[in-house]
């Protein structure tokens, strides 16, 4: 006969066995909160109403985009299932997915698609990005499709509707005077504090269309937490003793936190950031192709990046970031400057400029982490083959006025200049070059052409276009590709946190996202 505490030890074990039977023998993660520590606030949950990474990044979790973009800069289905374009160019139409809620439960479908896509272009909206959506005439719904009209062909277009300023909105975001951040997004708005903190729930309704992501559902998470720290240490901090679980690094917090296996960095590699060097070319003695060619050839970007940048970037050789429509590294590298600092100290020798008697510029940039370092990495290098370079270092709030003037004089000291530009698409060679063109960086009338052209074609006859507008920008060495990602946007979390991605234009994705116990 049994007595009653064998009775009891009999049932534990069976209790044991039945719940080893049911539970995969696997490393386990809960459904958890996790909290991300940022320097800055968002300024606005209005996404038609922002341009800033710092609110888009939080705007992105809430709302959807139309399309959505892969790794390899290809165009994929989002709130459409499909689209179509027609012959002439000049019309869109899009597929709305069948069953997609609001978060307030009310449907998506393609009138509330063309109600959020005309709030979008509305002028009183003050839309930031409203030339990015291109030359649109009119939208109309037929059914479950939503199509939009063209005055003329716009071949960037279904990338941009894949980026963090294409987000569509569900109509009660607007519909009354007051704004509410209301999409169908992973992740339903809960609460926000003004400068401390953002609070969203888990979506439990989601279905995923990003090809980026692998969770077909809800988030694994149920509450994300934005909290804003604005001081690097105070963020540090709070990652080491768990306030947070992931937070914004410096680039040399970063640096440090590489080789500590309790946690884990990472780097914007699909961010569409692309760091250049570019010319006064209108400056004598810049004007001259093959100067600024050994120029080129003088930079060691593969210093840059491991050195200056700690090996988080890797170096590029197009005008336009890896992973975008018709990039191609390889072939940008035939036509741009190879390193090569003694090809280089013999074209300026031959042009009167030696280490003796140097070439004298002036390098006008902008103070940033690994920025500094890589200017100077880029000082030696230019002094090795007869440049004599000055730094002339400005607050980014002041640069690009600055440069302005330096690109529109034609005489006064030559100067390189280095920067910046990140997107979705090539097209961002017709903002930067196109005349007058960013900070008047605009060249002249046969490149507008081209870049104009390449606006008004798509698939293989645009991507030829492109390659033709970068090659004539590297084979005059009117630019000097250097890194990609272009500068600061890294994240680094607790080794607890799994799955955690960064996708294009520096969007945070948190929907495959566990935490390990």
């Amino acid at each position: 006969m049994l007595t009653i505490v064998e009775n009891q030890s009999r049932r534990l074990e069976a209790v044991i066995i039945a719940l080893l039977l049911i539970t995969p023998l696997m490393p386990q993660a809960n459904a958890a909160d996790l909290t991300v520590a940022r320097p800055f606030d968002a300024a606005s949950l209005d996404p038609q109403r922002v341009g800033a990474t710092y609110s888009l990044q939080i705007t992105n979790l809430i709302f959807d985009t139309l399309l959505t973009m892969d790794k390899d800069g290809s165009v994929h289905p989002g709130l459409a299932s499909d689209w179509t374009m027609a012959d002439d160019g000049k019309t869109y139409s899009f597929t709305i997915r069948d069953g997609i809620r609001c978060h307030d439960g009310s449907a998506f479908d393609a009138d509330a698609a063309k109600a959020s896509l005309e709030r979008a272009l509305d002028p009183s909206t003050l839309n930031p990005n409203l030339t990015l959506w291109g030359p649109i005439t009119g939208t109309a719904v037929d059914g479950n499709r939503l199509m939009v009209s063209f005055s003329e062909r716009y071949g960037p277009f279904t990338a941009f509707l894949t980026s963090m300023q294409a987000a569509f909105l569900c109509p009660s975001s607007f519909s009354a005077k007051e704004f509410k951040p209301i999409g169908t997004g992973p992740f339903k708005f809960a609460s926000w504090t003004r400068n401390d903190s953002i609070q969203l729930e888990a979506n439990p309704e989601y279905k995923n269309s990003n090809p980026l992501v692998q969770n077909a559902g809800k988030p694994h998470i149920d509450k994300l937490t934005f909290k804003v720290i604005p001081e690097a240490v105070a963020r540090m901090a709070a990652l080491r003793s768990g306030e947070a679980d992931m937070v914004e690094p410096s680039l040399q917090e970063a640096i440090d936190l590489k080789g500590d296996s309790d946690f884990k960095v990472y780097a914007s590699e699909l961010s569409g950031q692309q760091m250049f060097a570019s010319y006064t070319w209108k400056i004598k003695p810049l004007d001259d192709p093959s100067i600024r060619k050994a120029i080129g050839m003088a930079m060691n970007r593969e210093a840059y990046a491991a050195i200056a940048f700690e090996g988080l970037v890797k170096t590029a050789s197009c005008p336009v970031a890896p992973n975008l429509f018709a990039t191609d590294q390889t072939l940008c590298a035939t036509w741009g400057a190879k390193y090569d600092p003694e090809g280089a100290k013999a074209v300026l020798a031959a042009k009167g400029y030696t280490p003796d008697e140097p070439l004298k510029v002036k390098l006008v940039v902008y103070k940033g982490e690994g920025w500094d370092r890589m200017h100077e990495i880029m000082q030696q290098d230019l002094a090795a083959v007869g440049v004599q370079a000055e730094i002339e270092t400005w607050d980014v709030a002041a640069f690009y006025g600055h440069m302005s003037d330096v690109n529109a004089r034609t005489d006064g000291p030559p100067a390189i200049l280095t920067m910046g530009m990140s997107g979705v698409d090539p097209d961002y060679l017709y903002f930067l070059w196109r005349r007058p063109g960013a900070s008047n960086l605009g060249l002249n009338a046969e490149l507008d052409v081209m870049l104009e052209e390449q606006r008004k074609l798509s698939g293989e006859p645009r991507a030829d276009k492109i390659h033709d507008i970068q090659e004539y920008l590297l084979t005059n060495t009117y630019a000097v590709p250097l890194i990609s990602p272009g500068w600061g946007w890294l994240m680094a979390s607790t080794a607890k946190v799994n799955d955690f991605k960064m996708g294009f234009m520096v969007s945070l994705l948190f929907n495959d996202v566990t935490v390990s116990e």
